[in-house]
């Protein structure tokens, strides 16, 4: 049965099931730790699942009755979940939608950075304590309520040292960024790779990119992220390593 994490054996049973997982091993353990209690309708578990429910999409790790789990996201007014579907078959009734691949680059790896526009790079600064409000505005201008949620995220797990944030900045304002949202595990789980219209095909995002996960795998992290098909052209190319496959499936 899924239910609501409550207890210290449902908290346990939540944990084994995101254990080494790649990607997920990192956020939703993180997630529960920082979020448990003040979201306590978030996160669920069942005898071998762990559940992230806090917006229109649900995260899984583990394995659940297709049954049960389709009423129970319907249930929760979930449009979306993701899941390893070589684990957890998915909810009965529901579309497959996307494939989302897992990219990384082992621990002590080190990639060449790619090329970039030499007069654009040298123009703009590179900053690794950005401000957090200034981050969120740069990547949810037209979404205050996403733009809020990031920017209270970001804030909680910045100040505990289990997330980073770079930037590219010209005259004060954010022109690139990328963010590793979730340090534990030993996994580093980047996202939020994001370059202003105006400059983007120049080069500068992906030696970002390169930059940020050379720093973290130096470290003794291995940087791991999510990309949809249309990016693993991208990511192949800078040199990450494809690790895995999760799938995302749609209630309609």
């Amino acid at each position: 049965m899924i239910a609501q994490v409550k207890t210290s054996r449902q908290r346990q049973r939540f944990l084994n099931a995101c254990r080494k997982k790649l990607c997920l091993g990192a956020t939703m353990p993180l997630a529960l730790s920082l979020f448990g209690k003040s979201q306590p309708g978030r996160f669920f578990a069942g005898p071998t699942l762990a559940l992230d429910v806090g917006g229109s999409t649900a995260w899984l790790a583990g394995h659940a009755n297709p049954d049960e789990l389709a009423g129970f996201l319907n249930f929760c007014g979930c449009e979306a979940v993701v899941l390893d579907e070589a684990e957890c078959p998915p909810p009965t009734g529901w579309k497959r939608a996307k494939t989302l691949s897992v990219f990384g680059l082992p621990p002590g790896r080190q990639l060449p950075l790619p090329e970039a526009d030499a007069a654009l790079w040298q123009s703009l600064e590179k900053n690794t304590e950005p401000a957090a409000g200034k981050t969120a505005e740069m990547l949810f201008p037209d979404r205050p309520g996403k733009r809020d949620d990031f920017y209270s995220e970001l804030c909680s797990k910045r100040s505990r040292g289990l997330a980073r944030v770079w930037t590219l900045e010209r005259e004060g304002e954010i022109v690139c960024t990328v963010g590793a949202y979730a340090l534990a595990d030993g996994q580093a789980y980047m996202a939020c790779g994001e370059t202003a219209e105006a400059l983007r095909g120049r080069g500068i995002g992906g030696r970002l990119i390169v930059g940020m996960a050379n720093a973290l795998s130096a470290e003794g992290w291995m940087p791991v992220f999510l990309c949809s098909p249309e990016r693993v052209h991208f990511y192949t190319r800078l040199g990450f390593e494809k690790l895995g496959e999760y799938a995302r499936y749609t209630s309609q």
